[in-house]
Parts: structure tokens; C-alpha cells; sequence
């Protein structure tokens, strides 16, 4: 069974939103991340500044249901909302293996010693 769809023209608003440019710098970035800033409206964003309907809001209101996230709350800070989302577990996860790699691994040392100079 299918979970419910998303109409582009809203996952455009969403790409358009300031929210947008904070998760992600391009497209591909924040199309990978859509639940994450979808879900960093408020409901009276969406209906004022988005300019959608009631209907609509439901709509993105299951949908986000159905990738187990929610709307942001009026009352949540919109900086605690982002400290939570998982694109920033997962980037920081990750630079935080690659640097110990690099940091350990003996054959990357070896490869960064200085070559005599002729002379």
C-alpha cells in the first residue's frame, strides 16, 4: 500500500521557503531532505505565508504523519525544531568517522611524507 503523495507544487513552496536554504544549499540537497523542512512550518505558516488552504495543510499533515514527523508547534523554537532533525545527525555522524579514518589509518600517513628535494 501507497502512503500518501505530496503534490509538487507544494514540495515546490517548501523548496522556495527560507526554511529550505537552511537544511540544504542545492536542490538536490534539499529535495533529499523535504520531511526535514516540511516539518519546520507551522501550521499558520503554511496557511499565511504558503498561501495554502485548510485541505491542504491536512494533506501535508498526513503526509508528514505518514514519514512519522509532524508539523512544528507555534510555541517551539525554530532552532531547537533544527537541532532535532536527522540530516544533522547524519552529517555529523559521518565527518566524525571520516576524520578518525583519515587520522588512523597508517597508509594515508605514509602517503603524507615530505619527498627530499634534489639538491
Amino acid at each position: 500500500m501507497a502512503g500518501p503523495h505530496l503534490p509538487e507544487r507544494i514540495v515546490t513552496l517548501f523548496l522556495s521557503s527560507d526554511y529550505a536554504r537552511l537544511v540544504g544549499a542545492t536542490v538536490s540537497e534539499q529535495l533529499d531532505y523535504i520531511v526535514d523542512i516540511a516539518s519546520l512550518h507551522t501550521r499558520d505558516e503554511l496557511l499565511r505565508r504558503l498561501g495554502l488552504n485548510r485541505v491542504v495543510v491536512r494533506q501535508v499533515e498526513t503526509w508528514l504523519g505518514s514519514h512519522g514527523r509532524r508539523l512544528r508547534r507555534p510555541t517551539e523554537s525554530i532552532d531547537v525544531a533544527m537541532c532535532g532533525l536527522e540530516f544533522r545527525k547524519r552529517r555529523i555522524r559521518r565527518s566524525r568517522l571520516g576524520a578518525r579514518r583519515r587520522r588512523l589509518d597508517p597508509k594515508a600517513a605514509a602517503g603524507t611524507t615530505p619527498s627530499k628535494e634534489p639538491g
